[in-house]
C-alpha cells in the first residue's frame, strides 16, 4: 500500500522534473468569436510545447504521391501542469503564443483534453 499511497507526490514530482527541463514560457489568449474574451484575461504560464516537423498532406487531405501540390499540416500540443495552472478555462478556438521561439508564433487551440491525472494538454495548429 505504501506505493499506492505515494503515486500522487510520484506523478508530482516527475511532472515537475520534466517542466524544469522542458517547459518555456507561453502566452495563453482567451478568445470569444476572435475577439479577445474581457471574462478571460490573457495571461503568461510556463508549459511544455511540443512542435512536430509537420506531415505533408495533398490538397486533398490524402498523404498519395499522385498530387503535384502538397502542403505542410503542422501540428504542437502544449502539456500545462495542472496542479500549477490556476487560469480560465481553456476552450477551442482560443490562442497560444510560444514567446521564447523565434518570431513567436501563434497556434490555435484545437482541442483540449482534460482527462488527464497530471496534465491539461492542448492539441493545436498553425495560426
Amino acid at each position: 500500500m505504501p506505493i499506492a499511497a505515494n503515486l500522487h507526490e510520484l506523478h508530482d514530482q516527475v511532472v515537475g522534473d520534466v517542466d524544469f527541463r522542458f517547459a518555456e514560457p507561453v502566452k495563453l489568449s482567451f478568445l470569444n468569436d476572435n475577439a479577445a474574451d474581457p471574462d478571460r484575461p490573457a495571461t503568461e504560464i510556463t508549459a511544455v510545447l511540443r512542435v512536430g516537423g509537420g506531415k505533408e498532406l495533398t490538397a486533398g487531405g490524402r498523404s498519395s504521391r499522385a498530387w503535384r501540390t502538397k502542403i505542410a499540416a503542422g501540428k504542437a500540443e502544449l502539456h500545462i501542469d495542472r496542479a500549477t495552472y490556476s487560469g480560465p478555462d481553456i476552450r477551442k478556438g482560443d490562442a497560444v503564443r510560444a514567446l521564447s521561439r523565434h518570431g513567436q508564433p501563434w497556434f490555435e487551440v484545437l482541442r483540449v483534453d482534460d482527462r488527464g491525472d497530471t496534465r491539461l494538454v492542448l492539441e493545436l495548429g498553425e495560426k
